[in-house]
């Protein structure tokens, strides 16, 4: 539906459903007529206003930059206690999935560039990188409501980094798909079986290095020849997490 049909169902003004969009409460597309809303997430979001949960206030973050670096200083020290404080306080009113974006994985990406060059020792950047997992775990919760869909996030044989599977968990969690996250280093059978288990309508293969991202597009292939029902997507090093929603929503298959 339009996003003033939206509205109108939720019985408020188009200016605060425009609002909830930019924020991230209410997911939309932008279409050449405005925005095109989900009947199921507009039925989610008047759900939680009945139940008295109010919208996610909204935070305005002046420089994602300076957030970055902080928390790159607080990971690289392992100050995980002003990491968590951090990170918790702009999660009061940031999506996760802009939190993942736009401030851990510019923080990883240094600490890795760092490493890479010497300037970092193998323990300090796994500390770094543990530390993060802890932080996006206590935030990927699952959230109430009919679920979009059934998902499965893992990565291919080989990848043993298992920050981008979580993170492609966390934000299809927070985009209201059922998640069972898989972590790393999975045969690429055990994936397809379990995913055959639970009804999975999608399969997410998460990579960090061009190696494995090639790796993920084999255990695509292989995993649409063994189960044609389920829909894979393949990611590596460089692709966002809001392109993985906006495949995951865009599935012509479904209604």
């Amino acid at each position: 539906m339009q996003l003033r049909e939206a509205a109108d169902a939720l019985g408020v003004h188009y200016q605060t459903a425009y609002a909830w969009v930019r924020q991230g409460t209410l997911p939309a597309r932008k279409t050449g007529r405005g925005y095109d809303v989900n009947d199921d997430d507009v039925s989610a979001l008047a759900e939680r206003r009945a139940s008295g949960t109010p919208p996610r206030p909204e935070v305005r973050v002046r420089d994602w930059s300076a957030q970055a670096d902080r928390l790159y200083d607080a990971i690289v020290s392992g100050d995980e206690t002003l990491a968590r404080h951090d990170f918790d306080r702009l999660a009061l009113g940031v999506p996760l999935i802009d939190l993942c974006e736009r401030v851990i994985a510019p923080a990883l990406r240094r600490v890795g560039e760092e490493w890479a060059v010497g300037e970092l020792g193998i323990a300090t950047e796994h500390r770094a990188s543990a530390i993060c997992e802890r932080l996006i775990a206590a935030r990927a919760h699952q959230p109430a409501g009919r679920p979009r869909g059934i998902a499965v996030t893992a990565t291919p044989p080989g990848e043993r980094h298992a920050l981008p599977p979580l993170m492609a968990a966390a934000c299809l969690r927070e985009d209201r798909w059922l998640v069972h996250h898989l972590a790393a280093d999975l045969p690429v059978a055990d994936v397809i079986g379990l995913a055959l288990e639970v009804g999975a309508d999608l399969v997410v293969l998460s990579s960090a290095t061009a190696q494995t991202a090639r790796a993920a597009r084999r255990a695509a292939r292989e995993i649409g020849l063994s189960a044609p029902r389920l829909r894979v997507l393949a990611g590596g090093p460089g692709d966002s997490l809001s392109r993985l929603r906006d495949l995951a929503r865009n599935d012509p298959g479904r209604p």
